[in-house]
């Protein structure tokens, strides 16, 4: 065996092994990006707080208006009755100018047979 055939074959070993590792690089690199997730169906998920007390049904009612922080809807909810809701000032909660989308939270609530927090 000569040196001409031994370098070109060490070559062609030496592209293999550099092809092999490119490509397992690239399929690791898509399986890390990519992760499988087991079963996520909405109805399978249960929000349980540190003390036990199940929390599903209020992260389910939460509207999508109120799990986003927005400066502009915290300047207009402080104009309804916002530091009377917060110091409990009047005796029903229902007497409080409520904005629609807090009425429909507090809807959901009812009809998943939780009681608010407000009326207990």
């Amino acid at each position: 065996m000569t040196l001409s055939t031994l370098i070109q074959r060490s070559r062609t070993w030496l592209r293999t092994v550099a092809i092999a590792l490119l490509a397992s690089m690239v399929g690791l690199m898509i399986g890390v990006n990519n992760p499988a997730y087991a079963d996520t169906a909405e109805e399978s998920v249960e929000y349980i707080a540190a003390d036990g007390s199940d929390l599903t049904a209020v992260a389910q009612c939460l509207p999508q208006e109120l799990s986003q922080p927005s400066l502009a809807r915290a300047l207009s909810e402080s104009g309804n009755d916002f530091l009377e809701k917060v110091f409990d000032v009047k005796d029903d909660y229902g007497d409080y100018e409520l904005d629609s989308t807090e009425v429909e939270y507090l809807n959901c609530l009812k009809q998943t047979g939780v009681t608010p927090q407000v009326e207990r």
